[in-house]
């Protein structure tokens, strides 16, 4: 959001939490930027719809949708619950889809527009103890390509990438056990894991008119993990 803020885009800030929203939105503002929060519940499609409704009053057209939440539950299959495979998947496929679908109506009447999904190398990768996650991504790598053919003819683009591990919040888990984020990061001829900035530049372009013909792909971030 940052960096697409500091290419000229206004943001609309989306988060469940009103007070990580509200955090993002001051550090745009203070660079310069226009920016808004807003909080909601992602896997609650009213809100989608009152969400996408907000960010057109708001700015009066969405060009750029970055559908960024995602969450994880680490069970080997044979120990998979019911309850740990719904949410993983209604966060990370459903949702996803909905909040693509209600902003490409607003993109289909501008005849154009930018959605960029965050997928993961787990879409193409077997990794162990990550069923739900992978289903779900891997769900996103094909939805995102139906989603692109079908709306081709509105200049509609949408691309996903698919990152390896990024030192956010979200692996906590894994950095603090040593032995695993060191098995991981041998597997990835770079040697580290990613920063964020190392997605901005993808997100950026993508966003651009310098994608204009790119579309239904899957751009992988990963440091060289998945080359062998």
């Amino acid at each position: 959001a940052q960096t697409l803020a500091n290419y000229g885009a206004d943001i609309m800030a989306v988060d469940r939490d009103s007070a990580s929203a509200r955090s993002a939105v001051d550090r745009i503002v203070e660079a310069g930027a226009k920016a808004v929060p807003y909080s909601l519940d992602i896997t609650d499609i009213a809100q989608i719809e009152k969400m996408t409704d907000a960010a057109v009053a708001e700015f009066g057209r969405i060009d750029i949708l970055v559908n960024s939440a995602g969450m994880n539950i680490r069970k080997a299959v044979i120990d998979i619950r019911v309850e740990d495979w719904d949410p993983v998947i209604s966060v990370n496929l459903k949702a996803v889809v909905f909040c693509c679908q209600a902003v490409a109506r607003v993109m289909i009447k501008q005849n154009k527009g930018k959605i960029i999904n965050i997928a993961s190398i787990s879409s193409i990768l077997g990794h162990p103890d990550r069923c739900a996650y992978a289903a779900s991504k891997g769900g996103l790598i094909q939805a995102t390509k139906v989603m692109a053919t079908e709306w081709a003819k509105y200049n509609i683009c949408v691309n996903a990438i698919s990152p390896a591990a990024v030192d956010t919040p979200f692996i906590d888990g894994l950095k603090k056990n040593r032995e695993r984020l060191d098995h991981e990061m041998a597997r990835i001829p770079l040697g580290r894991i990613a920063e964020p900035g190392d997605i901005k530049g993808a997100a950026v372009f993508l966003a651009s008119d310098a994608s204009d013909f790119i579309t239904g792909h899957n751009l992988i971030i990963d440091g060289g993990r998945t080359v062998d």
